[in-house]
């Protein structure tokens, strides 16, 4: 395995994680087809239409696009805020999240992925939370990661965000999975929570740099889930 990727080769999944439609299990088989993200960005209508679950409609659409992205904005983006893009298979990419049924062909990550975070537990809950889940949600987290987990939970309101302060709190590990790009945290309240999380931890997405949160996303539970599934 190379030490790092080219910046040819980065560039190349990042146009892959660009284009709309195109989810973990496509991308996964155009790189097993084709070899790599650059190699999958040339194919044509007709090499297209011999993968599975591509059919006429899609095929001509999807090599138009694969040409057609551009990625100028999200690398000022990945420049301006400090995150790097991490595709699979490559040093830095968590382990645990490499082990799962089709993982995010490219992750974006602030902060770090240290060895031990691969013993780790998931805290996510409601956002509208009661007193009583809040203290339990922060006992469980201080708790953890003081016999050694790391917590990861998901920077929403309520459960997720007393599951990161508590685990901070108490001196552990933490790590933030959110739903949407890292150029701006949602909820915008966490923006200091954010910052907090990064000197003890990481925060991660799977969601490009130049797509916005949005009030009400979902905030990725099943990637929390995916990242401590060993």
């Amino acid at each position: 395995m190379p030490d790092a990727p080219t910046t040819d080769e980065l560039h190349a999944h990042l146009a892959l994680a660009l284009v709309p439609g195109l989810g973990p299990k496509l991308t996964a088989a155009l790189l097993d087809r084709f070899g790599s993200p650059a190699a999958a960005r040339r194919a044509t209508v007709s090499e297209l239409l011999a993968l599975p679950h591509i059919g006429e409609k899609l095929a001509p659409a999807l090599a138009s696009a694969l040409r057609a992205v551009d990625i100028t904005r999200e690398l000022e983006l990945l420049d301006e805020f400090g995150v790097r893009a991490v595709p699979l298979g490559w040093p830095d990419y968590p382990p645990p999240l490499a082990r799962v049924v089709a993982p995010p062909p490219l992750i974006y990550m602030r902060g770090t992925w240290a060895p031990a975070d691969a013993n780790a537990i998931g805290i996510v809950g409601s956002r509208g939370c009661t007193a009583y889940g809040r203290r339990v949600a922060e006992q469980l987290a201080r708790d953890l990661v003081r016999a050694g987990f790391t917590v990861i939970s998901g920077l929403a309101r309520g459960i997720d965000g007393a599951a990161h302060r508590a685990a901070l709190d108490a001196g552990g590990r933490t790590i933030a999975v959110l739903a949407g790009g890292l150029s701006k945290i949602y909820p915008p309240e966490h923006a200091d929570l954010a910052d907090a999380v990064l000197k003890q931890g990481a925060l991660v997405t799977e969601t490009p740099m130049t797509v916005p949160p949005q009030p009400g996303m979902f905030p990725a539970r099943n990637r929390i889930i995916r990242l401590v599934a060993q």
